[in-house]
Parts: C-alpha cells; sequence; structure tokens
C-alpha cells in the first residue's frame, strides 16, 4: 500500500457510508421494478449521449459496472441502477455545449464551472422532469435522473513527474472529500451511531476545519486544473482520477483506450474501450467474468425517485 493510500484509508468514509445506508430501516433501496423502469430510461440518455458524441465526432468508453455489464451481460448488469462514461479530457470539456445544443429541453448538466453548489470534479448529465435524490444529495434543486462522465486524464512519462502529479491529485481528492463533508456534516450526522465510523468523521472534520480557508468549490477548480495538468496527447499512460480507484487505481497504458469499440448494449450498441481486459481487471480483478454473491452485490438507496413522463 503507497504512502497516499495509507493516507486515504485513516480517511475512507464510502464503506462506511455504504454500511449505513444498509442498516437504516428508514432508508429505502432502490426495487427490482424500479430498477427496471430506471434502467429503461438511462438506456435512452445513453443513446441520446451516444448520437451527440456521433454526430460531433467526440470519443466516449462506457465505464465501471457500464462497461462490465456491456462485456458480462450485453447490456445492464442486472441489479445496476446507474450508468458511467469516460471522455478524454478534450472531449469531455466540448461535450456539454453540444448536448445542450441538440438537446436543450430534455436535459442540463452538472458540473463545477456552471454550478457553484455542485461538489464533485466529475459531470453529471441530468433529464429533465424526473427525480433521482440520493442520500446526503448537496443540492436539492438538481437531483434529476443521471449519467455520470469522468474525464480521462493524460499521465506524465516521466516517473517521477508522474508520482509528484499523482500524489497531488489524490491529496486534493481528498481534500475535497473532507471539506465536502463538513458542508453535509449536519445532514450526515444523524446517521452516525457506532464509535468508530464517528471517530472517522471527527477526523476529517478535524483536517477540514485547517483546510476552510478555500471554499469547497475553490479547492474543487484547483483539483480539476491540477487532473488536467498533463496535455501530451500522446503520453504513454493515462488515468482517472475521479474513478473509484482514484489516479494511481485507475491508471492504464494508453493502448487500453486506444480505439473505442462498438459492442452491443440491450437493443442497441455502445463504445468500450479495446483494452478492456485490462480495464476490468483492474477495477474488478481476473475473475471479472463471475457474478459477485448476491450480498456482495451493490444496491442504491435514494430519498425520492420520480420518472418522468413521455421521455
Amino acid at each position: 500500500m503507497s504512502f497516499i493510500s495509507k493516507i486515504r484509508s485513516l480517511f475512507e468514509t464510502n464503506v462506511m457510508f455504504r454500511q449505513i445506508i444498509t442498516n437504516n430501516k428508514d432508508i429505502q433501496f432502490i426495487t427490482e421494478s424500479q430498477t427496471a423502469e430506471l434502467q429503461r430510461v438511462l438506456l435512452q440518455m445513453m443513446k441520446d449521449i451516444h448520437f451527440v458524441c456521433e454526430k460531433h465526432s467526440l470519443t466516449y468508453f462506457l465505464g465501471g459496472g457500464s462497461c462490465l455489464g456491456a462485456v458480462r451481460h450485453k447490456g445492464f448488469i442486472p441489479w445496476d441502477d446507474d450508468m458511467d462514461v469516460i471522455m478524454p479530457r478534450e472531449d469531455y470539456d466540448k461535450f456539454p455545449a453540444l448536448l445542450n445544443a441538440e438537446f436543450p429541453d430534455k436535459y442540463y448538466y452538472e458540473e463545477i464551472h456552471i454550478n457553484e453548489k455542485y461538489d464533485a470534479n466529475f459531470m453529471k448529465v441530468r433529464l429533465k422532469g424526473s427525480i433521482c435524490r440520493e442520500i446526503f444529495e448537496s443540492d436539492p434543486e438538481s437531483v434529476g435522473i443521471f449519467i455520470d462522465i469522468n474525464p480521462l486524464e493524460n499521465v506524465y512519462n516521466d516517473p517521477f513527474v508522474r508520482k509528484i502529479h499523482g500524489y497531488t491529485c489524490e491529496l486534493l481528492l481528498l481534500i475535497c472529500s473532507c471539506v465536502r463533508l463538513k458542508n453535509n456534516a449536519p445532514f450526515i450526522r444523524p446517521f452516525i451511531t457506532d464509535e468508530k465510523q464517528l471517530a472517522v468523521i471527527k477526523r476529517k472534520l478535524r483536517l477540514a476545519n485547517l483546510l476552510s480557508f478555500f471554499s469547497l468549490r475553490k479547492w474543487l477548480l484547483i483539483t480539476e486544473k491540477t487532473m488536467s495538468l498533463c496535455k501530451n496527447q500522446n503520453s504513454s499512460f493515462v488515468s482517472i482520477p475521479t474513478g473509484r480507484k482514484h489516479y494511481f487505481g485507475e491508471m492504464q497504458p494508453r493502448s487500453t483506450f486506444s480505439k473505442a469499440v462498438l459492442t452491443d448494449f440491450e437493443d442497441t450498441e455502445f463504445y468500450i474501450m479495446s483494452g478492456f481486459e485490462s480495464y476490468l481487471t483492474g477495477l474488478f480483478g481476473d475473475d471479472y467474468m463471475t457474478p459477485p454473491p448476491e450480498k456482495e452485490r451493490e444496491h442504491h438507496a435514494v430519498t425520492a425517485l420520480q420518472f418522468p413522463e413521455n421521455k
């Protein structure tokens, strides 16, 4: 485990929040019938994203569980209720304006440059006229059904510079996580009852108090600028720093993403990376083609879910 990974482990709350949500009787998980309807809506949203990218020659890849679903199930993982997309930084920056031009009345998007309340370093495309409010949602006015889009960043060739860049990105993302927790603490604190969980929360809040000379928005902007510093479009490696395994855990040879390949997905086709084996192994392990036991399957919880009419 690297030094930065050890530091992150001291402040890790994602697993803890999943446990809190799972053990709280007042929080409702998305039902099987809701999952089926949500997948139907997400599929149409993804078809529209695909249309925009094809029309304007932008590159995208299905990411995370969406890529795994395409490879293992030829569509959604049966219990999956979200979609993830990866775009090279250059196309990622172009995409919002093009989506808005093609579907001005259907979608809106969230990212830190246009929404001061948004608190993440990746983009969300949201469907107007729908609601999918997650636990601890930071902006109650922006809660439409969404697809996450993560930027694919260039990585420096020089090993020393790469480490400095990677550690800086990891540290900044940790800072953002701590300051975000401080902002959301009033909503989160009532759910914390376990002393060990409370200790982690307090640890993050102490760090956040030291770092609150900048607002969360300022830290997010610094983080985004830092992640996209490398402009070498031919670098040997690329990474998805905002992914679940962060900068080093999401780093891949550029050849993994050298080509976007159409693959079956439900009743249509979407793009995945040509080196999907390397990508999926890095995320899910060598046995990624084997579905996990039912108790280990991830399910999302929401406080409100409303599907659109005639969408």
